[in-house]
């Protein structure tokens, strides 16, 4: 719904007349194109360049900077504004900063304003330095390397640091190859299986074990 609405408001800005469902069309062909590379490769494809595929399928012609950048804007918009945080993120990611504890996101995400976005949108921007994304490293979990970028980043080493996350391949088959602790929270349903290290239901639930790991 979120992305079907951006194109809408893009779609209004085009020079040459589209029409909303032909250009969701055509946004979920070159998504299944770029997804399958994205996935198999575990590298990341910028919303610049998927962007630019769009707009030229949609009106025949190499889109303007202009009307790129302002289409990127739409997007980054729009998925940043329709995020919510879970109940228990805040107490729980506050307790945790209390305790000094160094903070940072690994995010899958095709454009590193979306995630900052989001960020400001559920006001948990203070708690989180570094915020790396597979926009910014160009690559995606479960690749060891955006791990390992992270770990750079805040001069840790990997048994010293806990990844959390709900995805199993991504966040806990990736964090534990790259050496991290790993934390599950399934919120949705309970896994077949898991190799994490801890597995909990909701943030809330797991508070105490991070506050001691």
């Amino acid at each position: 719904m979120v992305t079907r609405g951006a194109l809408r408001e893009i779609g209004s800005t085009l020079p040459k007349r589209v029409s909303p469902e032909k250009l969701f069309r055509i946004y979920k062909e070159g998504y299944k194109v770029n997804e399958a590379l994205r996935s198999n490769h575990h590298v990341e494809i910028p919303i610049q360049v998927w962007m630019r595929q769009l707009l030229t399928r949609a009106i025949d012609e190499e889109p303007t900077p202009r009307l790129l950048s302002n289409a990127i804007k739409v997007i980054v918009s729009a998925r940043s504004d329709n995020a919510k945080a879970f109940d228990d993120a805040h107490k729980v990611i506050s307790d945790l900063s209390k305790r000094h504890v160094k903070l940072g996101i690994i995010s899958n995400v095709s454009s590193h304003e979306v995630a900052l976005g989001i960020l400001k949108k559920v006001k948990l921007t203070k708690y989180f330095q570094p915020v790396i994304t597979s926009a910014l490293t160009g690559l995606r979990k479960p690749d060891p390397g955006i791990f390992n970028y992270a770990l750079m980043q805040l001069k840790i080493d990997p048994g010293d640091a806990v990844h959390v996350g709900d995805s199993e391949k991504h966040d806990i088959e990736g964090g534990s190859v790259a050496g991290l602790w790993t934390v599950l929270i399934s919120r949705r349903h309970e896994p077949e299986k898991t190799i994490a290290d801890y597995h909990f239901r909701t943030l809330t639930e797991a508070s105490e074990t991070l506050r001691t790991l």
